[in-house]
């Protein structure tokens, strides 16, 4: 309250020097200052009442309003993850690059698991045709820039994975 009452003084005593020089400095008829001068000092009045009566007011919690504003949207776990296999399966059908590095280590991961759960083993006779997609040891693509797969193929791939 000392800072309000300090800071009060010196803006009605800016305001006053303001008014003396403006007085001195243009002679004249001394009405227009002086009306400058009344409503300057009401208004640093009017600022410190205000300031006054907001600081005698007690502060409650947060209106119900400005917390539902301020609240941020909770994502569901695992939008990242379905964001980025979103993106992984857009580079694997545009080139064999991306299909044999990003999507594949993945979908081998899955049909490993799946094969795991039924006491069988990743090999031709349990992954059929998709085994030469699958295998471990299959060799990088010679064309870097070459086709990816087809999304219809992969759609078949994986409604074949969810078989196993």
């Amino acid at each position: 309250m000392k800072w309000v009452r300090l800071d009060l003084v010196a803006w009605l005593a800016t305001a006053t020097i303001a008014f003396v020089i403006v007085m001195f400095a243009v002679p004249g008829d001394r009405r227009i200052e002086f009306h400058v001068f009344v409503l300057a000092v009401g208004a640093i009045l009017m600022s410190a009442a205000i300031g006054a009566v907001a600081g005698a007011v007690p502060h409650t919690k947060e209106s119900q309003l400005k917390r539902a504003l301020d609240a941020k949207p909770e994502e569901p776990a695992g939008v990242d993850d379905l964001l980025r296999m979103e993106r992984v399966v857009t580079m694997a059908t545009s080139n064999a690059v991306d299909l044999h590095t990003r999507l594949l280590p993945i979908l081998r991961e899955i049909a490993e698991a799946r094969l795991d759960r039924a006491g069988r083993r990743a090999g031709p006779d349990t992954l059929g045709r998709w085994w030469e997609l699958l295998r471990a040891d299959r060799p990088a693509p010679t064309d870097r820039f070459g086709p990816g797969i087809p999304e219809a193929e992969l759609r078949t791939l994986v409604a074949d994975l969810g078989k196993l």
